[in-house]
Order: structure tokens, then sequence, then C-alpha cells
């Protein structure tokens, strides 16, 4: 049976300690990070500290615009020259910090994560990779510094949980310790169908439009087991691009027979690529590797990496590199 390892006491010391932090998630911010970075900020504030967060962004999805400005975009020089702790949640990979990775240069940084890629950085680091969420870190950080969990502090840690997940969908045999943990959470007062309506529901048509786009425009490579749609800059004069349909789009083109392996570029701009990379869980394809060889990172089953290239050049080396790993 899985525990989490106990958290080294001289983070806990530092969190106890020191006044004033400022708590960081990676760029293209999804459930988990933002969901971490409000619970950590919380727990931070019930201790009495003094608390920025910060996020390269972009929150120009519609279910996280409204929470821009909570966060800082930059660390400026009054802010660093006061040596803040820097928290660092949902990533263990500096470049996926974007520029607040050069912003943070020198501060004594701490890593709360559940991603083993990308290169290691930070002063001190917490890093469970078989944890499902970093949001499930925070819960053990909360309980070692026997800080107070709230219903609305449940509803952050069950959210973070639920998006990295699946809504349970992800959670693989010998697993209790995690149900366990959520059924705390449940208890405390989260409503889990709740949870899924803020998950799945409030969508426009145009962004069912956009799906269907992207399902219509997937391609089949390598005798079915290699799955990839596109999204182009042109999209966003007909469809709303904004609200990421990847999460959709990724269990419909696994639930195909035979796929193990779906790709998804879309085009930030002539010489900007995201990609985002998913295995199936019956496949011993490892997307979190590949990612890492173009400058990503994540999980085994779960990846993404923003490329400095043309979306052609990158789908071509992509293909090659799926096609020599298979």
């Amino acid at each position: 049976m899985f525990t989490y390892p106990p958290i080294d006491e001289e983070i806990l010391n530092l969190l106890r300690t020191r006044e004033e932090f400022i708590v960081i998630g990676h760029i293209s911010p999804d459930g988990d990070c933002l969901s971490s970075q409000m619970a950590m900020s919380s727990l931070l504030l019930k201790m009495g500290k003094t608390v920025h967060m910060a996020n390269a962004g972009p929150f120009d999805r519609s279910e996280i615009a409204h929470l821009r400005a909570d966060f800082l975009n930059h660390i400026d020089e009054n802010l660093k020259s006061r040596d803040p702790l820097v928290v660092v949640v949902d990533c263990s990979a500096p470049e996926r910090l974007g520029h607040l990775a050069q912003e943070i240069k020198d501060l004594t940084t701490v890593i709360f994560d559940h991603h083993s890629s990308g290169e290691q950085f930070g002063t001190y680091r917490y890093i469970v990779s078989r944890s499902v969420s970093t949001t499930l870190i925070i819960m053990q950080l909360y309980q070692a510094l026997g800080v107070e969990i709230t219903q609305g502090i449940a509803e952050h840690l069950f959210f973070g949980f639920a998006t990295d997940s699946g809504f349970f969908r992800f959670i693989n045999a010998y697993r209790g310790e995690t149900l366990r943990m959520v059924a705390d959470l449940v208890d405390l007062g989260v409503s889990p169908n709740m949870m899924n309506d803020r998950m799945t529901g409030g969508k426009s048509l145009g962004y069912v439009k956009y799906l269907g786009k992207l399902i219509d425009r997937s391609e089949s490579y390598f005798e079915g087991r290699l799955m990839i749609s596109s999204s182009c800059l042109e999209d966003s004069e007909t469809y709303i691009t904004t609200d990421k349909p990847s999460d959709a789009l990724y269990s419909m083109l696994l639930s195909v027979k035979g796929v193990e392996v779906v790709l998804f570029f879309k085009e930030i701009s002539a010489t900007v690529t995201e990609v985002g990379f998913r295995s199936s869980h019956q496949s011993n394809f490892d997307v979190g590797a590949l990612a890492e060889s173009f400058g990503g990172g994540g999980h085994k089953k779960a990846a993404g990496a923003t490329v400095q290239e043309n979306i052609k050049i990158v789908k071509a080396k992509l293909l090659k590199a799926v096609e020599d790993l298979l």
C-alpha cells in the first residue's frame, strides 16, 4: 500500500519561520496548478504570513479568466529585495515557469510537485511522483503543519485531484489511500457532483463545434497506434478556441481501439507550437520522457511541451520520434 513520505523538517521549519512568500505555478495553468496555488496560499495565510501568488499565464480560458487579477504576472525588484521564500507548486522544471523562472533567480525556492520529469531545480524539493495530484501533496502539508482544512480549502484540494485524475478514471489498483483522502474532503463539505459540473459544464456552443472540428481533423498513424489532431491560428476566426477542449479530445481519441498515444498540436504563432501528449493506461509508452526530450515535461501518461518551432516542423519531428519509440 502506498504512503506519502514524511516532509523534510527543514522544509516545514522554513514555512513556519519565514514571513513573506511567493507561490508560483506553471504556464498555461490547469485545474491542479491553480488549485494547488490557492490551497498553498490559504495555508500560509492561515499561518499569518504575507503571500503573493504569481503565474505567467495565459488566463485566456473562460473558466479561469476571472482569476487573472489574483496573480502577479511579474516579480518586481521591490518584492524581490525583501527576499521572500518562493514556493513552486505543480512544476519541477524551471522552463515551465515562463519568464518568472528568471525573476526568482537567487531566491530560496521550495518545490511541491508530482511531476518527476524535467530538469530538477529549487533549493528544497518534496516531489511525490505517485501522488495523483499536487493538491493531495498540499493536503499532506496541511496535516504536517496542523492547519485546519476548511470547506473552501477542501474544494480547492478536491478540484485539483478531480482534474488530474480524470474524475477518478486514472486511479490504479492498490491506491485506496487516495480514495480515503478524498473521502475526508467530501466529509468536509465538498460535493463531487458540483465539482464535476464545474469541470465539465458551462461550455459554449462554440467550444462544442471547435471540439467537433478537432475530432474531424484527427489522423491515424502506425497501424492505428498513434492519433494526432491540430489546431491552427485560423481556427480562432471561426471557433471559440480559448476554452481548451484537449481533455475531451484526448478521452475520445484514446477510446479508439488500438490507440496507444495521442498528440495534440496547437499553433501559437508561426514559430511557437504547444504540444499535448497522452498515452493509454494499457500502453507502456512514456509520453513524459518524450515531452522532456522536446523541452517539456509531465507524467508517464500525460505531458506537455512548448516548442519554439513552426507547427509543421514540430509535427514531423514528433512523428519520427514516436515511430522510433513504437
